[in-house]
């Protein structure tokens, strides 16, 4: 796990985010450095809910071409 990666994992914690969306989020996000880093970036700055959350992730996985298959 990169640095960013634990921060990222770290503050969805802290926010209360589900064990399942903390594993599924870091599955799908791992992909890509830069999704990593911009999700990092949002977390931090909008303390999202968790459904804002995911909304997110979506959009970054469309622009980015990420894959959710596990």
């Amino acid at each position: 796990m990169t640095s960013n990666e634990q921060a990222l994992l770290d503050q969805m914690q802290d926010m209360g985010y589900s064990y399942g969306l903390c594993v599924t989020a870091l599955h799908i996000l791992s992909q890509s450095k830069q999704a990593v880093s911009d999700m990092l970036a949002y977390i931090y700055d909008e303390k999202p809910s968790e459904e804002e959350f995911i909304a997110e992730i979506a959009r970054i996985c469309e622009m980015n071409g990420l894959s959710a298959n596990m």
